[in-house]
């Protein structure tokens, strides 16, 4: 169900019960003010014939203390029956003044208001006594009268209402319509939109509750756009670096094929074997990077222990370490100083740590020292390479990027995936070249926030 709908259908639904509650309120409020005007009306008639009962010649005829009929004159509206009166004497002898009072009953032991159907009638009735002479007065009301002034007060106020509710509720119906056109035209600009357009939602003639919304999807429309940029980089950045390999195996795979000379043969297939072993490399660092990019949180979290998975790192690059003729060393604080304690993935974090210190190898030149110094607050990974230009500084972790005249065989990725896991456990790398007097790359994995 649309909101419009909903916002229709609530209005439909309340109005009307809100409407009835109010009628119910106003036919409970009015019932107590009328009820209290005729019960003050009669206790003040009440009192009144208290005093003049006492006044009536009791010798004469009760016949001639009765009222006088009204035969003449214009009555107006007045309900003669609705209203009576009723007296009697000391000994209980009725004094007929009213003939409409005859009716009312003495009621002895009864003193105030009391409610009696009398000739199938409501009445409601006052009785007041006088306790010095023993007159008895009594004032009855038929409560039809107060029932009929009640209703005829609630349709006052009903019959204005029931013709005006269908138009006031036409009318909200009318606006709620037209508060919703701009969430049509909202939804319609978004609808048109090319999945390509990072153009954000314009705000011009947006009501303000729809600003934090707009403003919310254009966040949105950002963040796909620059992920849609993100992939198409990689992409491209992907087939041109595999493009390369591919067309350099295919060339040695000819001369492996055509060549006469056994010696030129056994090069190309050597050569081809190398760049599979590139390719294999490439293949699995753009697997490692896709799943890495996937993750926004890491599953599960344990205390790391860091000389496992340094003594793992070491492992798995001793082989290049040999080849290229560089030392490694893991320094590691005193034994009451644990280094960079954390929780997170051993197996992601050893990843991270044998991408950097194979990196720091490969720049490194034979007979030169690499070190992995574990410190309370850091990981630094120093190396005796030639040092990074200033301008490539600021590039390194960026994809498939590689400084100029680089001898070593690489694409690039290495360092974006060991960045990559260390923003997943709230880690970051600096990179600096060395200022100790020494020529080489600084190599600093620090926590987020802090110095380098």
């Amino acid at each position: 169900m649309t909101l419009q709908r909903r916002l229709i259908l609530a209005v439909l639904v309340v109005t009307p019960v809100v409407w009835l509650l109010t009628i119910a309120m106003t036919y409970v409020r009015a019932g107590h003010e009328i009820n209290e005007l005729y019960d003050t009306d009669m206790v003040r008639m009440a009192m009144q014939m208290h005093s003049l009962v006492p006044l009536v010649d009791i010798t004469a005829a009760p016949s001639r203390a009765r009222l006088p009929a009204i035969a003449e004159g214009d009555q107006g509206d007045a309900g003669l029956g609705d209203l009576a009166i009723a007296a009697w004497l000391p000994d209980g002898t009725p004094m007929h003044i009213d003939p409409d009072g005859d009716s009312l009953p003495p009621a002895k032991g009864i003193k105030g208001f009391t409610d009696q159907r009398i000739d199938g009638h409501r009445w409601r009735l006052y009785y007041l006594d006088d306790d010095v002479t023993g007159w008895r007065v009594c004032i009855g009301q038929k409560l039809g009268e107060r029932n009929e002034l009640i209703l005829s007060y609630i349709a006052a106020q009903v019959l204005p209402w029931a013709v005006g509710l269908p138009v006031l509720i036409g009318v909200l119906i009318l606006f709620m319509r037209r508060a919703m056109t701009p969430v049509r035209a909202l939804s319609t600009e978004i609808e048109r939109r090319s999945p390509h357009d990072p153009q954000p939602l314009g705000l011009a003639g947006v009501p303000g509750e729809l600003v934090p919304l707009v403003n919310a999807m254009n966040r949105l429309l950002a963040g796909v756009s620059d992920s849609i940029e993100h992939e198409r980089r990689l992409t491209a950045d992907a087939a041109h670096e595999m493009r390369t390999p591919l067309a350099a195996l295919k060339a040695q795979w000819e001369i492996a094929q055509r060549s006469p000379d056994e010696n030129e043969r056994a090069r190309a297939r050597a050569n081809v074997e190398s760049g599979i072993d590139r390719m294999s490399r490439l293949v699995s660092q753009l697997l490692t990077m896709s799943r890495l990019e996937d993750a926004s949180a890491l599953a599960m979290l344990e205390d790391v222990n860091w000389q496992p998975i340094a003594q793992q790192a070491l492992s798995d690059c001793l082989v290049l370490a040999q080849r290229r003729k560089v030392d490694v060393e893991l320094i590691w604080p005193p034994a009451d100083v644990p280094p960079l304690p954390l929780a997170g993935d051993p197996n992601l974090l050893g990843l991270m740590l044998r991408n950097l210190l194979d990196n720091a190898i490969r720049y490194s030149p034979a007979g030169a020292m690499v070190t992995m110094d574990f410190r309370a607050d850091a990981i630094v990974v120093c190396d005796e390479g030639p040092g990074v230009a200033p301008e490539v500084l600021v590039r390194l972790g960026d994809r498939f990027f590689r400084a100029g005249g680089q001898r070593e065989h690489g694409h690039g990725l290495g360092i974006s995936i060991a960045q990559r896991v260390a923003r997943l456990h709230g880690l970051r790398i600096a990179f600096a070249n060395r200022t100790d007097g020494r020529s080489g790359l600084t190599v600093s994995i620090l926590r987020c926030g802090e110095p380098q």
